[in-house]
């Protein structure tokens, strides 16, 4: 029987973010020529990442688990997954040449191996204020480092740093109470960062936001790459700090999706290729692109659901085991 108590308000969040990101990843996947989504996934894309990295960062401080327990355990799940997709993409997806690479993360599993290292760098972290200030730095400077690529999810890891240390900082009954008052200049500030990125989006690749390599891997200059990249800082957090004011505690379907958030994010890449195999979504009106979305989301609702079901199961039984053999004991 699990007794842990979980706060509605973060699986909310959680809820809400992996729903944007299953929308996010999928429309980018599909790239959709009959409607242009490009707007949507540029806004998506400037929060839902960063968020959840803010997220990972609040509970990796109110965590009862050692750092070691907690590195052993995302390793545990990211080589399950990485294991996982290898097997999915050779042989399911028919890609013969993919290969096994550890330190080459598979489409969205980057950030379990940013977690990793986020989780041992933690221990050193003291001084919340400079440690930020120092991994914003870093991110800049990095950035124009023309041997950052993908590999080990290095840029990644560096750009999303300073939303875990901000998450660890986090005080959320402190935040609440504090800039209540302000949540009206955080929707008004939200809005100004929304109208310029649509004012920008005819010249900004969705790449740009990926934040996954160096400044001039899309572009021969590096100053407009630099400049999204400060633009990408300033805008998540606003964009952040507003939705973490105006979500509620209370439980909703949000919910739901944010306690099996986990399974939602390690599954959603292989169901949404393989639903492209088929012509089963369509994408020639945003009547049908909503229905799309929504019909890969309750897909991955409805496995959620099993391999809760199927886990539960698997926990139960053992427990009967153990009782079982305490009885004979």
């Amino acid at each position: 029987m699990n007794n842990k108590i979980r706060d509605n308000y973060f699986d909310n969040l959680r809820g809400f973010l992996i729903i944007c990101v299953i929308v996010g990843n999928s429309l980018e996947y599909i790239s959709p020529s009959s409607v242009n989504p490009h707007y949507l996934i540029l806004f998506l894309y400037m929060f839902h990442m960063p968020l959840f990295t803010f997220i990972s960062g609040y509970f990796c401080k109110k965590s009862k688990r050692s750092t070691v327990e907690k590195v052993i355990d995302t390793t545990k799940i990211y080589l399950f997954a990485q294991t996982f997709y290898f097997i999915f993409n050779r042989y399911i997806l028919d890609r013969t040449s993919v290969k096994f690479q550890l330190l080459y993360p598979s489409w969205t599993l980057w950030y379990l191996m940013a977690l990793i290292i986020w989780y041992v760098l933690s221990d050193y972290i003291k001084n919340y204020k400079i440690a930020f200030a120092l991994s914003v730095a870093a991110s800049l400077i990095i950035g124009f480092d023309g041997s950052i690529g993908t590999y080990a999810s290095v840029s990644r890891i560096f750009f999303f740093m300073p939303f875990f240390i901000a998450g660890m900082a986090f005080n959320k009954e402190t935040f609440l109470e504090k800039y209540k008052k302000y949540s009206i200049h955080l929707g008004v500030l939200t809005c100004v960062i929304l109208i310029i990125l649509f004012a920008i989006r005819e010249f900004t690749d969705v790449e740009y936001f990926f934040e996954y390599t160096n400044y001039t891997f899309y572009s021969d200059s590096a100053i407009y790459p630099f400049i999204l990249r400060l633009f990408h800082y300033i805008g998540g957090f606003i964009i952040c700090s507003f939705i973490l004011m105006v979500f509620t505690h209370k439980k909703t379907l949000f919910t739901w999706f944010g306690k099996n958030s986990l399974v939602l994010y390690i599954s959603h890449a292989a169901v949404i290729q393989l639903l492209t195999l088929r012509p089963i979504l369509k994408y020639g009106s945003w009547s049908q692109l909503i229905l799309s979305e929504a019909f890969i989301v309750t897909v991955l609702l409805v496995l959620a659901m099993i391999i809760k079901k199927i886990t539960s199961y698997a926990k139960s039984m053992q427990i009967h085991d153990i009782n079982d053999l305490n009885q004979q004991a």
